[in-house]
C-alpha cells in the first residue's frame, strides 16, 4: 500500500494500546482512530471499532473476561491486506516518531 500518508499519531501507553493514529490512503479515504497495539505476540494496527451494546444501550461484554466487545464496520478483504497495512503503517509511525518499543 506505498502512498500511504500518517496525518496524526498520539502516543497513549495503555496496557498493549501504544497509541492512535489517522492515515489518508493512496484512494484519498482518510481513517481516523486506528489503534496501535503491542504485546507479547506482536504488533499491529486495528481498524477503528466501536463498543458494541444491547437493546438498551448498555455495554456488552465478553462472557470470558468480563471487559467490553468491540466491532468494526471497516474490514480487508484478507488477512495478508490487514497484515501489510499495519507493516506498512507501524513503519511510518517509526519513521517519523522513532521506535514504538521500549515504554516504560
Amino acid at each position: 500500500m506505498s502512498g500511504l500518508r500518517l496525518l496524526d499519531w498520539k502516543r497513549v501507553d495503555k496496557g498493549a494500546l501504544v497509541g492512535r493514529a489517522a492515515v489518508l490512503l493512496p484512494s484519498g479515504l482518510q481513517i481516523s482512530d486506528i489503534g496501535i497495539f503491542e504485546n507479547g505476540n506482536g504488533r499491529g494496527a486495528q481498524l477503528p471499532a466501536e463498543m458494541m451494546r444491547d437493546a438498551s444501550g448498555q455495554p456488552v461484554e465478553d462472557t470470558r473476561t468480563g471487559n467490553p466487545r468491540y466491532i468494526s464496520l471497516l474490514r480487508w478483504r484478507s488477512r495478508d491486506a490487514q497484515e501489510k497495512f499495519s507493516f506498512e503503517l507501524i513503519e511510518l509511525i517509526e519513521r517519523e516518531h522513532g521506535p514504538l518499543g521500549g515504554r516504560a
